[in-house]
């Protein structure tokens, strides 16, 4: 190694007067050297532990350079010489000892042109071209990562950032997405400052939480919107936090583009007392704008409607557009979809224009977008009851009309009397919705939420009943299986536990590997707000108890891992965590019937289930039991 060392800070370069056997002073390195990127989580001794932190000469195959070691020998920072021209072009940070950060000057000309966040950091790679400390490009970026930086860029108001995760003319050309889409692409992320002025910014106490979607779709390159497949997530969303109130983030449709993900639109905060999500996005509406007059069982008519329906939804109103707009936008393509159903050429064409007609109003009316959708609603049901009697679809609109009808019952009550009201008719509703119609698509469903109300409500005689019931009628449906968990978790006190599930880090995870332990089981995820406030006390308890015999397993109900080894290293949970996608509807999940979060069992050394509903008061008060803790040692 040269006698000279020379390291970069903040883009000027200084010398080093340091020998390779007598390195740097660790505080000195901790103290100047920062990532060039904001917001990095890394591991910093405390200053009283600065001191036992060392510096020792890394030097291996292709780089030379200086490694900082923590007070336990964990690695902290690295810097590096990569092309042996003595100067420092890699600076690498790390959290336990695991790289989540990485600076590069790759041109060698002692600037850093290229950061990336590595392992539990992330996947983000951003490209600096003109070395000024911004990122100007992302060369690799999660769908999970733009949700991050879309929250940031609306707190912060920077543009610039914004427009590194909008889609681009070279990425429509890259996508070879069709002309017409292309320009209205091209359209909804042009003028991005005035239109982030009108969609609105959040405020400076916001964080994101977390990204929120259902898993992307393909369009596929015969669909006619694009020479290649397109993977689009459609209405996703990011969750925020603003002083411990939680809030959303409309992201839109987003695409994948190589190895980075794009929005097709701006963001916007959702807000107010009702919350509006736009319609899909353009990539993934439906291809009808396809047919011509010309295309064999499409009738002139039925072409007429169809192109109506494209025109309405290419111009699908926004969150700057006037209230009274959009009730006549809905209400007009309402008026065409009903004109669809009933001109439908074959029974089964009609059938499913009507659903899509009653879920549009469903979805319209639950979401309190339009206050006509009710009523239109109401108006389609008494239609068919006066035009097909007998047909089982009115019990398909009729399920959805009570949907509707509770959701706009809670919206509007202003006292718990107004909500405990408005539950009491919806449970009158379920109940006889399910006398009228036995043996319809959605009672199941209906049944099951007619369990789990009676569970909430502390009535686990009646909540076994209807999912004893449901059971015995519909077993193989979702519900049936989620009640059979449920009668499962309600008579589990007294019972062995077996809990087999695939652990987050690989193996698979036992409960009966714990015999000889006192053991609980944590249901919980990350967007679970009462599982972050017990976290601290749990941890409390299992630092308090580990030594004596008491064992944490966390089954975690996310929908997918993606945020949760962040989540793990950020709240330095260290117990095993069992994870299989599907979040409430995950194996796990249905395997006992979860219904609420955190949901805690306890099990005592033998493999008993002591407590099927554990609270921490009932951990302060019965893990010394468990564990012949005789004397009080102090509960946290």
């Amino acid at each position: 190694m040269s006698r000279w060392f020379r390291w970069l800070v903040c883009g000027v370069v200084c010398t080093c007067t340091a020998w390779a056997e007598d390195p740097p002073q660790a505080s000195f390195v901790l103290k100047r050297f920062r990532p060039v990127q904001a917001g990095v989580e890394l591991e910093t001794p405390e200053p009283a532990e600065v001191a036992k932190c060392t510096v020792k000469v890394d030097q291996r195959k292709g780089s030379t350079g200086w490694m900082v070691l923590g007070p336990e020998g964990q690695v902290l920072r690295r810097f590096l010489d990569t092309n042996g021209d003595n100067v420092v072009d890699q600076w690498r940070y790390y959290k336990q000892g695991v790289e989540v950060y990485r600076d590069v000057d790759s041109n060698f000309n002692s600037k850093v042109d290229q950061s990336r966040w590595l392992n539990t950091g992330g996947s983000r790679w951003g490209l600096d071209t003109n070395e000024d400390g911004r990122i100007d490009a992302w060369r690799m970026i999660s769908a999970e990562e733009v949700s991050r930086l879309a929250v940031d860029a609306l707190v912060r108001r920077d543009i610039s950032l914004l427009q590194t995760i909008l889609i681009t003319p070279r990425d429509i050309a890259a996508l070879e997405i069709e002309a017409a889409i292309a320009a209205k692409l091209t359209a909804a992320v042009a003028n991005p400052r005035q239109k982030l002025q009108k969609a609105g910014t959040l405020g400076a106490k916001t964080r994101w939480v977390r990204f929120d979607c259902t898993q992307p779709g393909l369009v596929p390159s015969d669909d006619g919107k694009a020479r290649k497949d397109l993977v689009v997530y459609e209405g996703a969303l990011a969750i925020v936090d603003t002083a411990g109130n939680s809030g959303l983030v409309e992201l839109g449709e987003m695409v994948q583009v190589g190895t980075t993900w794009k929005l097709t639109s701006i963001p916007r905060p959702l807000g107010g007392e009702t919350v509006q999500v736009a319609a899909r996005g353009l990539l993934l509406q439906p291809t009808i704008a396809s047919l011509t007059a010309a295309a064999p069982g499409v009738s002139p008519q039925m072409q007429k409607l169809l192109d109506q329906l494209r025109q309405l939804d290419s111009t699908a109103p926004d969150a700057s557009t006037p209230a009274a707009a959009i009730g006549r936008y809905h209400s007009s393509r309402t008026d065409v979809l009903a004109q669809l159903a009933v001109n439908a050429p074959t029974a089964k064409d009609r059938d499913q224009w009507s659903r899509q007609l009653v879920d549009s109003l469903t979805a319209l009316a639950q979401s309190g977008a339009w206050p006509g959708a009710l009523a239109r609603l109401a108006a389609e049901e008494s239609r068919w009851k006066t035009q097909a009697p007998t047909s089982p679809f009115i019990a398909f609109i009729n399920y959805r009309h009570l949907l509707a009808r509770y959701s706009q019952s809670l919206r509007v009550a202003t006292d718990e009397a107004g909500q405990a009201q408005a539950q009491r008719q919806w449970l009158s509703g379920l109940g006889q919705f399910i006398q009228d119609n036995p043996q319809a698509e959605d009672t199941p469903e209906a049944m099951w939420h007619l369990g789990t109300a009676q569970e909430f409500a502390s009535g686990n005689k009646q909540a076994q009943a209807w999912y004893t019931q449901l059971v015995r009628k519909f077993p193989r449906s979702p519900a049936g299986l989620r009640a059979a968990g449920a009668l499962k978790r309600l008579a589990l006190k007294g019972k062995p536990l077996s809990l087999v599930g695939r652990g987050l880090k690989g193996p698979a995870i036992r409960s009966e590997s714990y015999r000889g332990k006192v053991l609980l089981v944590v249901y919980w995820a990350t967007w679970c707000k009462p599982c972050t406030a017990e976290l601290p006390t749990l941890q409390a308890l299992f630092r308090q108890y580990r030594t004596r015999g008491f064992e944490v397993i966390g089954v975690n109900l996310d929908q997918d891992r993606t945020p949760v080894s962040g989540y793990l290293t950020q709240h330095r949970v260290t117990w095993p965590q069992l994870h299989e996608p599907g979040g409430l509807d995950s194996r796990p999940a249905r395997e006992f019937g979860i219904l609420s979060l955190p949901t805690m069992f306890l099990v005592d050394r033998q493999g008993t289930v002591v407590n099927a509903a554990a609270t921490l008061d009932d951990l302060k008060t019965e893990l010394p039991k468990l564990l012949g803790i005789t004397t009080t040692t102090g509960s946290p």
